[in-house]
C-alpha cells in the first residue's frame, strides 16, 4: 500500500506547484466527471429498478425518514473536511480533532433520531415512519467513524484515488439494494439499502487510506471557528433544497411526496448531479488561487463555461424528452411526474449555473456571503413550495421551486460580480450561446417527442423514438454551439476546450469541412 501519511502521522499534504494547479484541476475534473457519470449511472439503474417494483408511497415514505435524519446532521456538519481542505498546515491534531467529532456527532445523531421517532410519526400521522427512523439511527452512528484521512485525496488534488472510494461505494451499494428489493419488495428494501451504504463507506474509507485516527480534541477551537459559518449555511441549504420532504409529505401525502422525489432526482440527474463532480474537483484549485483575485476569476469563467456548455443542454434534453423518460424508464406507475419532470429539469439548470458560487466564496474565506445568500433563497423557496404544494401538489411545488430560482438570480449574480470584480460582459459571453442553442434544441426536440408520446402506449414502443430524439438533440445543439462560436470569432473559452477535446476524433472530413467554414476569424489571431 502506498505510504499516505507523513513522518508526523497526518495524511500526506503540502502545498501543490502553482504552475501545475491548473492541469490537477482540469484531470481532476475529468476524474470527477467519470466518477459522477458511473454514479449516477448506476444510481439510474437503481431508481429504475426500485421504481418498477415499488410503489410512489414507498419513496415518500422513507424521503420523510431521511428528511429527518438530514435535519439532525446538518445541525451538527461543521465541514470539518473543507477546513482541513483549506489549511495546508493542518496537523495529526486537526485530523484526529475532526474524526473525533465526527464520532461524538454520529453518536449524538443516532440518539436524537430514536428520540423524536414518535413525535415525527406523529406529525406525519404515518405509524410505519417510528420502525422506519429507529433503523437509520444506526446508519447515522456509523457514519461518525468513517476515516478522515481520506479528505487528503482532494486536498492533494489525487482524485483517481477520490474517484475510487465513490465508485466502490456506489457499485456496492447497488449490489445490496436490488436483491433486497427482489426479496422485500416494500419501503424496507430503501431503508435497508440506505444503512448498507453508510456501513460500505465506513469500511472503504479505511481499506483505502493508511491513516489511523485517534481520540483528540486538541484543535477544536479552530476547527469550531471555521465551521460556524458553515453550519448555518448547511441548514440554509437544506431548507432550500430538503424543504418539500416536510411539505409535500405533510400536506400531499407520501404518494405525492414519492412523485416530487423521483421526478426530482431523475431530472437532475443530467444537470447539477453531473456538475457536481467539476465543483468538488475545482474547490482545491480554487483555495491556491484565492490570494490573487484576477487567477481566481479567469478559473471561475473557464469552469462556469464548461458548466454552462453541459448543463444548459442536459436540462432543456430533460424537459423535452419526458413525455417519453418516463412511461419508458420509470413505467405507467409514474406518469404523474411527467409535468413535474419538466419544471424540475430547468429547475436544475439554474441550481447547476449557480452551483459553483459557492465555492468561490469559501475559497476566498467569506462564508458567512454564502450564508446570507443561502438565507434569502431559502426565504423566497419555502413560501412558494408551502404555497405551491396547498394548490398543487408535487407539481404546484415543482413551480414554487422554479419562481424563487428566478427571482434569486438576479442577486446571486450581483454578489458575485462583486467578489470577483467580474463585468457583466464576460458572464453574458459565458452563457449566451449555451442559452441560444439549448433553446433551439429546446424547441425542436419538445415538438416531435409530444408527437410521437401521444400515439404510444408500451415501453418496447418508446425506445426508439427517446434515442431518435436523444439524438437529434445532440447533433442540433453541438451545430449549432459550434455556428455561434465560430460566428463570434472561435474566442477562448469552453468551446475551444471541448473541441481541441473532439476535434482529433472526428473523420477526416468532418475536420476539413469544418475548418474550411469562413464564419469569423479566430479571437486573438492578429
Amino acid at each position: 500500500m502506498t505510504e499516505e501519511t507523513t513522518e508526523g502521522g497526518a495524511p500526506r499534504g503540502g502545498a501543490v506547484q502553482g504552475g501545475s494547479v491548473d492541469l490537477k484541476m482540469a484531470k481532476g475534473a475529468i476524474w470527477m466527471v467519470l466518477a459522477r457519470f458511473l454514479d449516477r449511472t448506476i444510481a439510474l439503474a437503481s431508481t429504475v429498478i426500485l421504481a418498477r417494483l415499488l410503489v410512489p408511497a414507498d419513496f415518500g415514505l422513507v424521503a420523510m425518514a431521511t428528511a429527518i435524519l438530514a435535519v439532525l446532521e446538518l445541525f451538527v456538519s461543521l465541514g470539518f473536511d473543507v477546513a482541513l481542505i483549506r489549511n495546508r498546515e493542518a496537523t495529526r491534531e486537526h485530523y484526529d480533532t475532526a474524526w473525533t467529532m465526527n464520532v461524538l456527532l454520529g453518536t449524538g445523531i443516532a440518539i436524537a433520531m430514536l428520540l423524536v421517532a414518535g413525535p415525527v410519526t406523529e406529525f406525519y400521522t404515518e405509524p410505519r415512519l417510528a420502525a422506519v427512523i429507529q433503523v437509520l439511527a444506526l446508519g447515522a452512528f456509523v457514519q461518525g467513524f468513517e476515516n478522515i484521512g481520506v479528505v487528503s485525496f482532494r486536498k492533494d488534488l489525487r482524485f483517481r484515488q477520490d474517484f475510487n472510494l465513490m465508485f466502490y461505494k456506489k457499485l456496492g451499494t447497488f449490489l445490496i439494494a436490488i436483491p433486497l428489493a427482489l426479496i422485500l419488495r416494500n419501503y424496507w428494501a430503501l431503508v435497508a439499502g440506505t444503512v448498507a451504504a453508510r456501513l460500505l463507506n465506513v469500511g472503504l474509507t479505511y481499506l483505502m487510506h493508511s491513516y489511523r485516527p485517534r481520540f483528540s480534541l486538541a484543535a477544536r477551537g479552530e476547527l469550531f471557528h471555521f465551521g460556524k459559518w458553515l453550519i448555518v449555511g448547511n441548514a440554509v441549504y437544506f431548507a432550500g433544497t430538503r424543504s418539500a420532504d416536510f411539505i409535500v409529505g405533510k400536506v400531499s401525502g407520501a404518494h405525492q411526496l414519492g412523485i416530487f422525489n423521483i421526478a426530482y432526482e431523475t431530472s437532475n440527474l443530467p444537470t447539477s448531479d453531473l456538475i457536481a463532480p467539476i465543483n468538488r474537483a475545482i474547490y482545491p484549485g480554487y483555495a491556491q488561487k484565492a490570494h490573487d483575485l484576477s487567477l481566481l476569476r479567469r478559473s471561475y469563467l473557464e469552469v462556469i463555461g464548461l458548466v454552462a456548455l453541459l448543463a444548459i443542454p442536459a436540462g432543456a434534453g430533460i424537459a423535452a424528452t419526458a413525455k417519453l423518460i418516463v412511461p419508458l424508464v420509470l413505467g405507467p406507475n409514474w406518469l404523474e411526474a411527467i409535468p413535474v419532470m419538466e419544471v424540475l429539469a430547468v429547475y436544475g439548470v439554474f441550481l447547476a449555473l449557480k452551483s459553483n458560487n459557492h465555492y468561490i466564496y469559501l475559497s476566498m474565506g467569506t462564508p458567512r456571503t454564502a450564508t446570507i445568500l443561502g438565507t434569502v433563497q431559502t426565504s423566497l423557496l419555502v413560501p412558494l413550495a408551502i404555497v405551491g404544494s396547498i394548490y398543487g401538489g408535487a407539481i404546484g411545488t415543482a413551480l414554487g421551486y422554479l419562481l424563487a430560482q428566478v427571482l434569486f438570480t438576479p442577486l446571486s449574480v450581483t454578489f458575485l460580480r462583486r467578489a470577483l470584480k467580474l463585468p457583466m460582459r464576460e458572464l453574458t459571453r459565458v452563457f449566451y450561446r449555451p442559452f441560444v442553442a439549448g433553446g433551439l434544441m429546446y424547441l425542436v426536440v419538445r415538438l416531435l417527442a409530444s408527437n410521437w408520446a401521444g400515439g404510444l402506449h408500451s415501453s418496447a414502443a418508446l425506445v426508439l423514438p427517446t434515442l431518435a430524439c436523444v439524438a437529434l438533440g445532440v447533433v442540433l445543439y453541438c451545430t449549432a454551439i459550434y455556428i455561434l462560436w465560430r460566428i463570434a470569432g472561435r474566442p477562448d473559452g469552453a468551446e475551444r476546450r471541448a473541441l481541441a477535446f473532439v476535434e482529433p476524433r472526428l473523420p477526416a472530413r468532418i475536420r476539413t469541412v469544418m475548418g474550411s467554414w469562413p464564419m469569423g476569424a479566430k479571437s486573438g489571431d492578429n
